[in-house]
C-alpha cells in the first residue's frame, strides 16, 4: 500500500479529499464528499491538469484496524489527462 501511495502522490502531488458527510453504523464507517488534485507527469503543478470528482468512502473496523476500504467515484476525468499527456 505504501508504495502504490507513494507512486500516486508522485503523479497527483496535490491529492486531496473533502467529506461533506459522515456516518457512522456499528463498526461500518461511510463518508460522501468530492476527491481531486492535478496530474502531473512532469511534476509541473497545471491549471489544465485539475480534476475534481464526487466521491464516496466506506470503512469496516474490526479489532481496530480497517478491515474492508471501498471507494466509490468516477475515475474517467484523471483517465482522460493520463491518455493526453501519452499521446
Amino acid at each position: 500500500m505504501r508504495r502504490a501511495w507513494t507512486g500516486y502522490f508522485q503523479l497527483v502531488p496535490d491529492y486531496h479529499i473533502s467529506c461533506e458527510e459522515i456516518f457512522v453504523r456499528g463498526n461500518v464507517v461511510a463518508a460522501f464528499g468530492t476527491a481531486g488534485g492535478t496530474y502531473c507527469p512532469n511534476g509541473e503543478l497545471l491549471k489544465e491538469n485539475e480534476w475534481q470528482v464526487p466521491a464516496a468512502w466506506r470503512a469496516e473496523v474490526t479489532d481496530h484496524l480497517i478491515s474492508e476500504w471501498r471507494v466509490y467515484t468516477d475515475n474517467e476525468p484523471i483517465r482522460r489527462l493520463m491518455a493526453k499527456a501519452n499521446q
